[in-house]
């Protein structure tokens, strides 16, 4: 994590360290992790920033101070008022509407995008932590302190862990309808593949944060987040970065394809062979790849668009998958509402002709996605940015849990195995 604060300096571990993250969350806090390389950023935050949907357009709050601009206008206005990052999420109706894309219909008042500037915050790879702060001047080292003591003693143990039952909202019947209707848009010509997506809900049985917490335990994903935006607690549990940039270089590492981990070692790599070698797989990947790579060309350096790390077979905890990454060289004087205009939403996600396919799907599938498949990560005032395609999310609201899960449609789907992978990949949040 390139964050580029302004003050750093060692911190020791604190003590009683998970209870400690627990009460850190519970008061406010947000929290990046990398599942991958032990990596963790949990920060404290000052200004606002909100979008919501009124019926004929996003209207965007700074603070509480109404901006005339669109919700990626907004955000680079926001970047300009102080110096550090800012973390958050947009939902992916706010990116359909600023590619213009055709997107299903959400309520008034909908949130459509959040984001927190971040003035100070905690960092940690493995047992080293530091402090990173934006402020104009050093912190004052008691209040760090004080913030994150730990629990007083004789506090009762909580009871047992959360636990979650997620229903899908439709049928397998009602599945293999949607897929075949895609098949025949495929057959007619309307587009080569897209992604059809469908929610599972279920009620939360206890506190967010022990769930949170565990599910990034167990799923160890490499863009891992908790983050409390407005009225939504969202748990992105994602493996995909949907965009990277660090000065001029601009990267995307889209993900098509999947196998189940079965945690033994020989069939787990017999099934990786497969994966990598399965036709309808590999087409599927393909078809997005150069989606990505001609969204990426669109503002990037001509001829600087590669393919630097084509279809590897990557392993998480309960999933294989195939990654590639897409590498370009930005344009010069690329502003940020023009990069993510090209990008987002990111096409893993959509499908291939993007207006052809959001066309449908927004008929197609059964509600706004919302936050999922939309974006999710860090901002920088320096330009610098690294978002994640938030797959295997969970948008919390209350008590109410909303967990997305889908798959990308070609002709040579099989419905069957289309159902079987929904239900595959709500596993990363339920154990």
């Amino acid at each position: 994590m390139e964050l580029d604060p302004r003050h750093r300096f060692p911190w020791p571990k604190p003590a009683g360290w998970p209870a400690v993250l627990e009460a850190c969350l519970k008061a406010g806090a947000l929290l990046l992790e990398d599942g991958g390389t032990g990596e963790g950023f949990l920060a404290w935050t000052g200004p606002t920033l909100v979008s919501r949907w009124q019926g004929c357009r996003w209207e965007s709050r700074l603070e509480g101070k109404r901006l005339d601009a669109s919700p990626w206008g907004a955000l680079e206005a926001a970047l300009g008022t102080q110096p550090g990052p800012w973390v958050g999420a947009a939902t992916y109706e706010v990116c359909c509407d600023e590619a213009e894309l055709p997107r299903r219909a959400v309520e008034v008042g909908a949130l459509g995008q959040a984001w927190r500037g971040v003035r100070e915050g905690l960092y940690w790879k493995g047992d080293a932590f530091e402090w990173l702060s934006w402020e104009p001047q050093a912190p004052v080292l008691q209040l760090l302190e004080q913030r994150l003591a730990p629990a007083p003693a004789g506090i009762p143990k909580p009871p047992p862990g959360p636990s979650m039952a997620l229903t899908c909202h439709w049928s397998e019947a009602v599945h293999r309808q949607a897929v075949e209707a895609i098949q025949a848009r495929i057959l007619e010509g309307g587009f080569y593949v897209a992604n059809l997506c469908v929610p599972f809900r279920g009620l939360l049985a206890g506190a967010v944060e022990p769930l949170a917490l565990a599910a990034l335990e167990r799923a160890r994903p490499p863009f891992g987040a908790i983050l409390q935006l407005e009225e939504c607690r969202l748990l992105s549990l994602s493996m995909e970065r949907l965009l990277a940039r660090r000065g001029g270089r601009l990267w995307s590492q889209p993900i098509k394809g999947s196998v189940p981990l079965l945690g033994n070692a020989a069939q787990d790599d017999l099934a990786a062979l497969a994966l990598a070698g399965d036709p309808k797989e590999v087409a599927e990947h393909t078809m997005i790849l150069d989606l990505v790579r001609n969204d990426l060309g669109r503002v990037a350096l001509p001829g600087s668009v590669r393919v630097s790390r084509p279809m590897a077979v990557e392993a998480f905890p309960t999933v294989q998958h195939l990654v590639s990454t897409v590498e370009a060289e930005a344009i010069p004087g690329l502003r940020l509402p023009g990069l993510l205009r090209s990008i987002l939403p990111g096409g893993s996600v959509t499908g291939a002709p993007k207006h052809a396919v959001c066309g449908h799907l927004a008929a197609a599938e059964a509600a706004p996605r919302g936050f999922y498949c939309g974006a999710l990560g860090w901002v920088s005032p320096t330009g610098n940015l690294d978002l994640a395609l938030p797959i295997r999310t969970a948008q919390i609201i209350g008590r109410q849990v909303t967990y997305w899960t889908g798959g990308g449609i070609t002709r040579r789907s099989d419905a069957r195995k289309e159902w079987q992978e929904l239900h595959l990949k709500t596993r990363a949040m339920i154990g």
